[in-house]
């Protein structure tokens, strides 16, 4: 089979009536009309397509316009009255965005990529019941069975189980995509498909589980379309971050289209994204500025660097101080925005100035909560709420104290206890709340997680706490934990881990809790490099440091020039950290600054002075920890 057809989204001449920007009658097409255009012809033709944008460049906009068109001409696209589009996306925020700007449109099902499998397998339970046997997806729950018929099948927590007295079977998320790529090879269940949802439109393509796009295109020797749906991909391979993901979808029967014009970015950051990625070079719009880069480096920090998992990365002070430095002097020569800097929690900076840091546990050095971060076995569990604690903290009382504070009483009452509010019918009940609240807010002044957990399991004012209290009861007499489950010696482990992480939790002062609350609640302008994809801001600083052994991105910068030896292994390695710095750098708008706190080496430095030139490198000059100036 040949290569891929490509279609450059070039603008067009089209025959008009002499509007605005026309010419003798005649009028230019935009590059979004071209590529709409190209996408309906593929889709006429029976073919399926790739809309390849680079960051900025309204990926959404191209699939939200292509099913407007599809919508406006149906009959053509969806010839039976029961027929739909397929929408799937990444997270439940792109689902909600594609059926606002369909006006909800009775014929486009939007779902997330779990949703969308478990509507098309969900019709065949018996069949999924042998598929789970036939590729052993849950070895340790059969319990030697070799069948599950008669068993019920059901996804709902997205969590693996099977209850063999009730004989139900729960599929967990990893399971799902697992079982449609098997699906997906069956010609019957691709016609039934097809007949459902003849047109299937894939948002962020790049993101979706391995090998799942490529199964929904059916066989590669499948030169029969009409068996299956017809697939649209939209995405940015150089956007894929994230483990056992689809990547670059290198299969060539898509019709490839590339969007090109950066809409979100000035000229400055569009250079500096093309001199990145020749390969997809990007225009600006008409109206974009000329914006600003600058990067910065710590190489001359004279003080003992850091080791383990942060090898060659400066001290916490020096890397604190060369923050607040660099954000001092981007602002005076850069961004030109008059504002003051970021207090020490950085709080006081600008809303649309991000700080981009790898780590959780660099923004926990930054924010103060080192302690709450090292109570954790996993960096991110506590940021996403996974222990029982953490989730009653910030999800049941935090917001219930700021309703107190707000004097909205009873949505304060509805936040602590679900169940209903708490009866207060006289002032003695009154007066138990108002000790029980002082004691609390003392507490959470001056006490720790443990002092406020204890006078929250103590008081009987409201309930609310059964999974907290579960929690509490296992770590503190681990003997009641089930006798059957710590037969198995990495139960056990498990157990004992979840002990260790309490006691260590309960240790921690509660003002550090509050911290992380300030932040997850978007108090703070600091953020995650993973956590911003998709997002942009005005301003942003990337702070480069070590601390993930998964994206080393100094080590990809010495290897920019040697990129297309790389094979294997450290094939890999550059592209994972390659992509994340993409990411990271595609998000501002106007200005971009880069300071890296651990060491480059000489090829490193070599790379950036290609893509920014000498005179936008500055290296900062120390006097112990205390940044004095910048060379």
């Amino acid at each position: 089979m040949g290569g891929p057809e490509v279609h450059q989204a070039r603008p067009r001449v089209a025959h008009g009536t002499g509007r605005d920007g026309d010419e003798g009658g005649r009028r230019v097409t935009t590059e979004a009309e071209d590529v709409t255009r190209t996408i309906l012809t593929a889709l006429r033709e029976g073919r399926h397509f790739k809309v390849e944008a680079g960051a900025g460049a309204g990926k959404t906009s191209s699939l939200i316009e292509a099913l407007r068109s599809i919508l406006a001409d149906r009959a053509r696209y969806l010839p039976r009255p029961h027929q739909r589009v397929a929408c799937v996306t990444y997270t439940n925020v792109a689902r909600d965005e594609i059926i606002s700007r369909t006006d909800r449109s009775p014929y486009v099902f939007a779902e997330t990529i779990h949703g969308f499998l478990w509507q098309l397998l969900s019709p065949f339970r018996k069949h999924l019941l042998r598929h789970i046997v036939e590729l052993d997806l849950m070895p340790s729950k059969m319990e030697g069975r070799t069948s599950l018929d008669g068993y019920t099948v059901e996804y709902s927590t997205g969590f693996q189980k099977v209850d063999h007295d009730t004989r139900q079977v729960r599929l967990g998320h990893n399971d799902l995509p697992v079982l449609a790529r098997a699906f997906f090879a069956l010609p019957k269940f691709r016609a039934l498909a097809a007949d459902r949802f003849p047109i299937v439109f894939v948002d962020e393509y790049q993101d979706t589980p391995d090998g799942l796009a490529e199964a929904m295109l059916g066989a590669p020797d499948d030169e029969a379309t009409s068996r299956g749906p017809l697939c649209g991909f939209f995405g940015d391979h150089w956007q894929q971050i994230y483990e056992n993901a689809c990547g670059a979808l290198e299969d060539t029967r898509p019709v490839q289209v590339f969007r090109r014009r950066n809409r979100r970015s000035q000229r400055a950051v569009v250079n500096f994204l093309n001199t990145m990625r020749p390969e997809l070079t990007q225009t600006t719009a008409p109206e974009a500025g000329e914006g600003t880069v600058a990067i910065y480096h710590t190489n001359e920090w004279a003080g003992t660097r850091l080791t383990h998992h942060r090898k060659g990365q400066i001290g916490w002070n020096a890397a604190h101080a060369a923050r607040r430095w660099v954000l001092d002097d981007v602002r005076d020569r850069f961004w030109s925005t008059g504002a003051s800097g970021p207090d020490e929690q950085g709080g006081a900076e600008e809303p649309s100035t991000k700080i981009l840091m790898l780590t959780h546990e660099t923004i926990a050095g930054e924010l103060g909560y080192q302690k709450l971060h090292g109570a954790f076995r996993r960096n991110d569990s506590y940021v996403k709420k996974e222990d029982h604690a953490m989730a009653f903290f910030m999800d049941t009382l935090e917001p219930a104290l700021l309703h107190h504070r707000n004097k909205r009483y009873g949505a304060m009452f509805d936040a602590l206890d679900p169940r209903g509010r708490p009866p207060i019918n006289s002032s003695a009940d009154k007066q138990e709340w108002m000790v029980f609240l002082t004691k609390l807010g003392e507490a959470r002044k001056t006490g720790t997680v443990g002092d406020v957990l204890d006078l929250c399991l103590e008081q009987q004012l409201f309930d609310g706490l059964g999974k907290v209290r579960e929690r509490h009861r296992k770590a503190v007499s681990p003997s009641g934990t089930d006798p059957q489950a710590m037969s198995d010696d990495k139960a056990e482990a498990r157990a004992a881990a979840r002990t260790k992480e309490y006691q260590q939790l309960r240790k921690v002062p509660y003002a550090e809790l509050l911290a992380l609350n300030e932040h997850l609640g978007g108090g703070t302008p600091f953020a995650t490099q993973h956590g911003v994809k998709g997002l942009e801001f005005n301003r942003v600083l990337a702070v480069v440091s070590k601390g993930h052994s998964r994206f080393q991105i100094p080590e990809m910068l010495a290897n920019f020039s040697r990129r297309d030896e790389l094979v294997d292994k450290e094939l890999e390695a550059f592209i994972r950290a390659r992509n994340l710095f993409y990411v990271a750098c595609s998000r501002a708008r106007e200005h971009l600054a880069i300071l890296f706190t651990t060491k480059l080496q000489p090829a490193s430095l070599d790379t950036l002075r290609e893509w920014v030139g000498e005179s936008r490198i500055t290296s900062l000059r120390f006097d112990g920890d205390t940044v004095v100036g910048g060379e």
